[in-house]
């Protein structure tokens, strides 16, 4: 966590900070990444860094958190739109594609994973932040109708229908498809997953 005195800084330096380590943990994974690189891009003394971060380990934790947030407060959002879940994930598929089909964020998010991948403990925590931000997505859906109660299952179905949608994608970039073909192709199956294969008598 920040220091107090970067939370002290008017709202522009923060910003300025957090996009300069933003562009330099796009470029690079924790471990290749440089202070140098980032004050640079921010404009700010290298004393002035360590007066804000405990060491680049503090800013980059801090980034991500914040990532994610945004990330699951959009997820929220999708969900005054909708409770049925595959119309929710129907509607979040445009942010998801815009977000994937976007190569600095696209190279931000596999540095990301390729870091924390070593980090035991912030795994454990990613891991039942998720959870947590699944829960309570499902929790906003009519569910009634779903065959499976128990949490977990119901935690593998949204899990299958990300899988799915993340399949659609790179298949859309391999194959050339416009992002309307790409949701088109995603509708497709998200059908097939509420209704079944076999055909009604």
């Amino acid at each position: 966590m920040p220091k107090t005195t970067f939370f002290n800084l008017v709202k522009e330096k923060r910003t300025k900070i957090i996009d300069a380590a933003k562009a330099e943990f796009t470029t690079n994974p924790l471990r290749k990444a440089r202070v140098s690189n980032i004050i640079k891009i921010a404009e700010i003394p290298r004393g002035s860094f360590y007066q804000y971060f405990d060491d680049l380990d503090d800013l980059y934790y801090y980034v991500i958190d914040d990532v994610f947030e945004s990330i699951h407060e959009t997820g929220t959002l999708f969900c005054e739109s909708t409770d049925d879940i595959f119309e929710f994930a129907q509607i979040s598929f445009e942010y998801d594609y815009n977000a994937f089909i976007n190569d600095m964020r696209h190279r931000f998010m596999m540095n990301v994973f390729q870091s924390i991948a070593s980090n035991a403990e912030y795994i454990d925590s990613f891991k039942q932040m998720r959870k947590e931000y699944v829960c309570g997505i499902l929790n906003k859906m009519n569910l009634t109708d779903i065959r499976f109660k128990k949490e977990e299952d119901l935690i593998k179905m949204y899990q299958m229908m990300q899988d799915l949608k993340r399949s659609v994608i790179h298949k859309s970039i391999a194959e050339n498809l416009t992002k309307e073909q790409a949701f088109e192709e995603f509708a497709w199956y998200i059908d097939i997953m509420k209704n079944g294969l076999i055909e009604e008598e």
